[in-house]
């Protein structure tokens, strides 16, 4: 009886505040062992933000490439108040989002919403993320009430809880833009709610609406200022040629496409100084591509295949390879997927260092020798498409001394001095400073031992199978929501686990609402 009266007690704006306060302090006590440092294309985020208001961007493939979410939240704050303030930022929105998992669970029980916030504090890899600065935690945080508005227009579809749903899709997908399969989450959510097929109609345009329109007005705007209309360009060159191009399979025999993308890197890439003093060949160029050679290839088909293509030579190229090895491509995207939903994760020890020293300027590939990376940077031919390519930490082997060797423009040349230095100087002032060993290490310890995504998933389709719980259909919706956004990501990516890790309370949320849950409709 007594824990009854304190869960009832903690059941309103006194519950949320406890809540609010307790995430905090354990941001901050994480802090010590995390303190924020940089992550997944911080710099890319910052140059987005910073030419947001430039007519003619020195960077202007990024500003298409990218999304806007990301960068105004990680952007503004450095820009105010540097990496002190965007720490203490950073730390009442991973606040928001523990309490943001309690709203989502509530209609399921008090027990419910308090067990899901307890585990979800308890997810240290999800608390890690937050003491990075990326598109990962905002993601992360946003779907907490994406779930939360599910469950609630599952339960009660009302036009503003379906219409929330979609506005939160297009949030998303304006973070992460892999977002945009949510679209049919969101479509599927006025589909299994109660009511009439005429109601149902009508909730699916809501829904549908409310994340198609703001994502139609921001391909608009990039229709307008950079002559494509999309949320974010390069889909085709991601998916699947991105994976392909890693799995060293791709060969002129295989097709046309692979024909024309052969002949267009001997002649723009193999002449290159760097590569003819080594004599390396097409084959293995093709052994040695990484990141760096996927962002050169990207820029060179805009170049010579033209903006307006598409990427589709790199596309048609993709698939040739995987006609011919169908079965490379799909274990690829097995294991990867498999990575997704049973992963371990510890960060690095964090230390203020001064960047690493150069490393080797040649390597070999197959018995024969290659140019580095690194001993590429930077790469004139990518410097549009901002940092994503660059293959070290050190920001300086990144940044042109000259950039009139990439810029002809006199005003250009000077917005890109600024830019970088502006960049630079919010890098220099990440991490803060160092962790605290003893804690550092206790976290990662235990960080890494906690159970993978797989145990939640599977603890949710046992909970709804067996238990079928008022509301289950939306843990389907969410749960197939998140499962369709990492197959997007295996079907481009090779294991990465900060893919997976903002989508781990998702799979948590099911899995103790499944378990646990009454599904009672409450408002709070």
């Amino acid at each position: 009886m007594r824990l009854r009266r304190v869960i009832a007690a903690l059941d309103g704006r006194t519950g949320v505040a406890a809540l609010f306060v307790v995430a905090l302090a354990a941001y901050w006590l994480e802090a010590l062992a995390w303190p924020l440092q940089r992550g997944r294309d911080s710099w890319d985020y910052w140059l987005y933000y910073l030419q947001l208001l430039d007519h003619h961007p020195p960077f202007s493939a990024v500003m298409v490439f990218r999304t806007p979410v990301a960068p105004i939240v990680t952007g503004l704050p450095m820009q105010i108040g540097g990496a002190h303030l965007l720490e203490v930022v950073v730390s009442f929105i991973y606040a928001a989002a523990v309490v943001g998992w309690a709203w989502a669970a509530r209609p399921f029980g008090r027990v419910t919403a308090l067990l899901t916030a307890v585990v979800v504090l308890a997810l240290l890899p999800y608390a890690a993320m937050f003491h990075e600065v990326s598109s990962d935690f905002i993601f992360g945080a946003l779907l907490a009430p994406w779930c939360g508005l599910i469950v609630r227009a599952v339960l009660r579809p009302t036009r503003s809880a379906l219409a929330g749903v979609g506005l939160l899709t297009a949030a998303l997908t304006l973070t992460r833009p892999a977002g945009q399969v949510l679209v049919l989450a969101a479509a599927a959510v006025p589909l299994v709610a109660p009511g009439s097929w005429r109601a149902r109609g009508k909730g699916l345009w809501i829904a549908v609406a409310a994340a198609l329109v703001p994502l139609a007005i921001w391909s608009g705007v990039n229709s307008m200022r950079y002559d494509d209309f999309t949320v974010a360009r390069g889909g085709k060159a991601w998916v699947p040629f991105y994976k392909v191009l890693s799995l060293r399979d791709i060969d002129p025999a295989n097709g046309p496409a692979s024909r024309r993308l052969a002949a267009l890197i001997e002649r723009d890439i193999l002449t290159l100084p760097q590569y003819r003093k080594l004599h390396v060949d097409l084959h293995t160029y093709l052994l040695a591509a990484g990141n760096l050679e996927a962002i050169r290839l990207i820029a060179l088909s805009d170049r010579d295949f033209g903006w307006s293509s598409n990427y589709n030579v790199l596309y048609d190229t993709a698939w040739e390879t995987i006609r011919h090895h169908p079965g490379t491509y799909a274990h690829s995207v097995e294991d990867t997927f498999w990575h997704f939903l049973w992963f371990r994760f510890a960060l690095e020890p964090v230390r203020r260092a001064p960047p690493p020293p150069p490393g080797p300027g040649v390597f070999t590939v197959d018995g024969k020798p290659a140019p580095s990376p690194e001993a590429l940077s930077p790469v004139a031919q990518a410097a549009r498409y901002g940092f994503v390519w660059c293959p070290t930490n050190a920001i300086d082997r990144c940044i042109f001394r000259d950039p009139s060797v990439v810029f002809h423009s006199p005003a250009q040349q000077r917005r890109y001095r600024q830019l970088v230095d502006r960049v630079r100087d919010w890098n220099s002032q990440l991490p803060l400073r160092n962790g605290v060993r003893a804690l550092e290490g206790k976290a990662n310890t235990l960080s890494w031992h906690e159970p993978a995504p797989f145990f939640w998933v599977v603890l949710a389709i046992v909970g709804i199978i067996f238990r079928r719980p008022r509301g289950w259909p939306a843990l389907v919706v969410i749960g197939v929501g998140a499962a369709l956004v990492l197959f997007v990501h295996a079907l481009s990516q090779q294991p990465q686990t900060e893919f997976s890790i903002p989508l781990t309370p998702v799979f948590v949320l099911a899995a103790v609402a499944a378990a646990r849950g009454s599904a009672t409709v409450h408002e709070s």
